[in-house]
């Protein structure tokens, strides 16, 4: 059986979650005949909601309650403990969620519990339900029998209908601390017997996010392993980059070291290290970093506020993009170049770390186009900012070859945005990739007056940024068929 369902917590003194365990002890002041009928359970995913809903239900049950909570030990525990009550009952939304399957349980909610005091329902993803099924549901939480209690969990806690909500006691459940992780850890490792470091019961702790359920899954998997268990050992185990050596890497980046920070990305792309993961961790240390050097904490160890700043929303725009690149490290890379060729510039739009425009090379086109401009003629404005913007993102990271070979991508990411604009596009197709410009090429004339609405260019725009990396500008021309 599975390290989290051996070692779950039976009673209130046992969970590890301080907050959640002072809520459901401060419930003991009343009489149970006087609690709520109703609890909402709210928090992220293995904070330990289910595990409280169960002890909820011992508490509504133990034939021997305590001042601390229900006994864990009396016949009516035992048998919650063990999923054999049959008076307390377990459904999941996201496989039960119609109405039909609230209705059912609404048939039997009359029926007196078999053999405890108390009929408890427990309804897990309550978010998921439908909204007939939600309808049904309130019309049983309005006027339940004195003999039901409701536990309702969810994950999406703004998905559920005020209604719903104000029928119930609602109990957060917030992420899990270092300190209640490791408590937790280490209450399971003493009983297995496994042999680790407290340095790598923390990394565990990282590594799970805030979530009891991961910790104790990670721990388990460890737990296989041979001889001690080390921070070290655990780095290769779960491929993740190794602190000292991420330390390492901010500071070539601080240095706009482009070749050995782009060289470090290699070697975490050959250790086959989790890109999502590798940018969360670049994060926590830029924040450590931004909060110490915010409070003045000492000297800044890898550069001032603004350059932390510009870090940051550069890895962050990245981590976002990671899940739709096309190429997996790419947003990492685009990351790296931005900044280091940004040098010392403050926090702004991301964009400015690209080469500015004046320094970057003109094309013999745009030369002759500027020598031969009568004197009187004005740019304006907007049409000069989108072209230096253009001519500033022209990184080289977008060829006619690369949006040809990923068009069918381009399209997809596209569809979510704008449906119809995705089914134009796959009529069309790319013509050129020159200069920061993208020339698409329609071959009806209501297709190309559909691609060339302004609105209609900036989402395109922006799904190629997100793809390549690459601002660029939009044109769309009528071909032949």
């Amino acid at each position: 059986m599975s390290f989290y369902r051996i070692y779950r917590p039976q009673v209130i003194e046992e969970i590890d979650n301080a907050s959640v365990r002072d809520q459901l002890l401060g419930l003991m002041v009343k009489d149970r005949s006087k609690l709520p009928h109703a609890f909402f359970f709210t928090g992220p995913k293995g904070t330990g909601k289910t595990t409280a809903a169960r002890v909820i239900a011992k508490l509504f049950n133990c034939t021997n309650l305590t001042k601390s909570g229900p006994c864990g030990e009396c016949e009516q525990c035992k048998n919650i403990a063990k999923g054999m009550n049959l008076d307390v009952i377990e459904m999941d939304a996201a496989s039960n969620r119609g109405i039909d399957e609230i209705r059912q349980l609404r048939d039997r909610i009359g029926l007196t519990p078999s053999s405890s005091a108390y009929t408890i329902y427990i309804i897990d993803e309550v978010h998921m339900l439908t909204t007939e099924a939600f309808n049904a549901l309130l019309k049983t939480l309005e006027e339940p029998p004195s003999h039901a209690v409701f536990v309702l969990a969810t994950t999406d806690a703004h998905k559920v209908p005020a209604t719903i909500k104000s029928r119930c006691l609602e109990l957060n459940f917030h992420k899990a601390t270092a300190d209640e992780l490791l408590h937790a850890l280490e209450r399971v490792a003493a009983a297995e017997k496994i042999n680790i470091s407290k340095e790598g019961l923390l990394y565990i702790a990282g590594l799970a996010d805030g979530s009891f359920r991961d910790a104790v899954k990670y721990l388990e998997q460890v737990s296989l392993a041979t001889g001690k268990i080390t921070e070290e050992s655990l780095q290769k185990m779960f491929a993740t980059p190794q602190y000292a050596k991420l330390d390492a890497f901010i500071k070539l980046l601080f240095s706009n070291d482009v070749k050995g920070s782009l060289g470090y990305m290699e070697e975490v792309r050959q250790q086959g290290v989790d890109f999502r993961s590798f940018v969360t961790f670049v994060l926590q240390m830029l924040e450590a970093e931004l909060v110490s050097v915010a409070k003045g904490e000492g000297e800044p160890k890898f550069g001032p506020m603004p350059r932390l700043k510009r870090a940051i929303a550069l890895f962050s725009k990245a981590y976002e993009e990671l899940r739709v690149s096309p190429i997996p490290q790419l947003p990492i890379e685009v990351a790296i170049i931005e900044f280091c060729a940004g040098g010392n510039e403050p926090v702004g739009d991301v964009r400015a770390a690209a080469p500015k425009a004046a320094d970057a090379p003109r094309s013999v086109h745009a030369s002759v186009a500027t020598t031969s401009r009568p004197a009187a003629e004005v740019v304006p404005p907007a049409a000069a900012r989108e072209a230096d913007t253009a001519a500033s993102q022209s990184l080289g990271l977008l060829t006619l070859d690369k949006l040809v070979e990923h068009w069918a991508d381009f399209i997809a990411a596209t569809k979510p945005t704008n449906h119809s604009v995705a089914g134009v596009l796959r009529s069309s197709r790319p013509k050129a990739v020159e200069n920061g410009i993208v020339v698409i090429e329609a071959f009806y004339k209501f297709h190309q007056e559909k691609l060339a609405d302004i609105q209609t260019k900036i989402i395109l725009s922006d799904v190629l940024k997100k793809l390549f990396g690459e601002k660029v500008k939009i044109e769309i021309v009528l071909g032949k068929k």
